[in-house]
């Protein structure tokens, strides 16, 4: 037998690495075969394992990709986000639509779990442009039932119907029997947001008829409940609720369960039983809204009782979730996130065509200075007067521009120092009430119910701009007059809103009718007129 040479040592050498190196891949394969499955193996056998920077890139992206499928798959919270980020950037470098797609989505889901919605719909646009022509049917039916979602907390109702039924029409084509069914129970309780109970009641029992699933029968039987307690129905509402603490449940359904019962309780006046059902809602899985309405009904029953100590540590926390609703409803509604995302694909299309003319720019710039100088040259004597006037005008300009700054700052001084005076009584209000004083400051302020010297103030403040545009677009309203003005003094969307006696998403839909009515494109063109106009440009 001939010994072996330093040649053949270094070749077994080189097959152990290679044998050595490709066990991870192997695993990860075989994580990404159970995904369906056995996604709880997956995620098992995923979290052995240990990417760091020894992992070559293609498999630390994959395995950041598969690693939120399994944890999606089994209904975790999706972290961290340091994983799907090195996916993203890894396949965004070789451009691998499919797989773009969902790393936009997980990364959507992060965003969307924090309540960061104006963020978590850009990622959902950006996950449909690149899915929308791969036939990935149920990633686009979960997209879509995310975005519904966001627009339903937002109350844009219309278009959560909208999102809803696409994502039920793409489940449908992927298969996918029971997401369908619980997109249509969504679509019924948009009905129920928006009032109509019938139809809430028939999306319910159409979703009822298409799966057997126990989870899902107790979602039904849940929301079928709740519809009954908004039409004042309690017995039916009732008998459906404790129906349905009887079936399985996941997330946050059965906090949702008993915070109903609890709030029928107290609305037929049976407090402990209220106190009872909110207490324990409190000790499961539930969103930011459940909890605030815990907290509310938990303080109403101890009111009843006449423990005021209690009653007021229950109304601070309900403060302090109430302030956090606040904050994500003023976020921008996805629809306008929409808008700008498709202008944005316009805006890139058009720079192609930019730069096939660019060549023409050199030439444009030497004929526009050649004509310059010999309109300078032929005007020469009358060079010294148009500097005069140019100057002048641009002094009158500023003036006025001055002028207009120092009015608004004086009237936002004036409203600053009227909720200044209010402040121990503001302390001291329910929210209710605070909104009655809040109310107060800007009436006392701006003399927003009287129009006269409303109109004359705001005329004072901002260029005629009431004259200006009841003679230029009459067919505007004062509502719509009196929003152009207070959009100009800064005020924030639930401001304008307790202002015009209106609801924060009816403000958008105001804004929207006064850009139609002045003939513009769009409300960035409606803000720079208004500006212009205040500022006498």
């Amino acid at each position: 037998m001939k010994p072996f040479s330093i040649f053949h040592i270094l070749i077994l050498f080189f097959f152990l690495c290679l044998a050595g190196c490709s066990l991870l891949p192997s695993e990860i394969k075989i994580a990404e075969q159970l995904m369906e499955t056995n996604p709880d193996s997956a995620l098992h056998l995923l979290q052995r394992l240990h990417p760091d920077k020894t992992m070559i890139d293609a498999d630390r992206a994959l395995y950041g990709l598969l690693y939120f499928r399994a944890l999606e798959k089994n209904k975790l919270s999706s972290q961290p986000d340091s994983l799907i980020n090195f996916s993203l950037n890894y396949y965004l470098k070789e451009n691998n639509k499919p797989r773009l797609a969902s790393c936009y989505f997980y990364k959507a889901r992060i965003y969307k779990n924090s309540q960061q919605y104006e963020q978590a719909t850009v990622m959902y646009l950006k996950a449909l442009d690149y899915s929308l022509d791969q036939k990935n049917y149920y990633l686009l039916g979960k997209i879509y039932a995310d975005m519904g979602d966001i627009c339903s907390f937002q109350q844009d109702y219309k278009e959560s119907l909208k999102k809803y039924q696409l994502s039920v029409n793409y489940y449908n084509r992927a298969g996918k029997t029971i997401d369908a069914s619980n997109r249509i129970l969504d679509i019924g309780r948009t009905y129920r947001l928006i009032k109509n109970y019938k139809a809430a009641h028939k999306y319910y029992q159409r979703a009822l008829g298409q799966t057997k699933d126990s989870i899902f029968s107790g979602v039904a039987l849940q929301e079928i409940g709740i519809n009954y307690y908004w039409a004042e129905q309690y017995d039916s509402a009732q008998y459906y609720i404790r129906k349905s603490l009887r079936f399985p449940f996941k997330g946050t359904n059965y906090a949702i369960r008993c915070f109903t019962l609890a709030d029928l309780f107290f609305d037929i006046a049976q407090y402990d039983s209220a106190y009872k059902y909110a207490s324990t809602a409190l000790k499961y899985p539930s969103n930011y809204i459940t909890q605030r309405e815990c907290y509310r009904l938990l303080a109403n029953t101890e009111y009843v009782k006449g423990d005021f100590k209690q009653m007021a540590n229950y109304m601070t926390r309900f403060q302090l979730y109430s302030d956090s609703v606040r904050k994500i409803e003023s976020q921008t509604k996805i629809t306008v996130l929409e808008d700008l995302h498709q202008t944005s694909e316009t805006v890139g299309k058009t720079k192609q065509y930019l730069i096939i003319l660019g060549w023409l720019i050199p030439l444009i710039v030497i004929l526009s200075l050649f004509i310059f100088f010999r309109l300078r040259k032929r005007n020469k004597g009358k060079e010294h007067e148009l500097e005069e006037v140019e100057h002048q005008l641009s002094e009158n300009i500023t003036l006025l521009s001055k002028k207009q700054i120092l009015l608004k700052t004086n009237l936002t001084q004036k409203i600053e120092e009227a909720k200044a005076s209010n402040a121990l009584q503001y302390k001291k209000a329910s929210p209710s009430q605070r909104d009655v004083l809040d109310k107060d400051v800007y009436n006392n302020s701006l003399f927003v119910n009287d129009w006269n010297k409303f109109s004359s103030l705001m005329n004072r403040t901002f260029n005629n701009l009431v004259s200006y545009l009841e003679n230029n677009y009459p067919e505007m309203t004062r509502k719509e007059i009196t929003w152009c003005c207070l959009f100009l003094l800064d005020l924030s969307i639930p401001d304008l809103a307790l202002v015009l006696e209106s609801q924060p998403v009816s403000i958008y839909k105001l804004k929207q009718r006064v850009t139609q009515k002045m003939n513009l494109k769009s409300s960035i063109e409606l803000n720079k007129l208004l500006k212009d106009i205040s500022e006498g440009k």
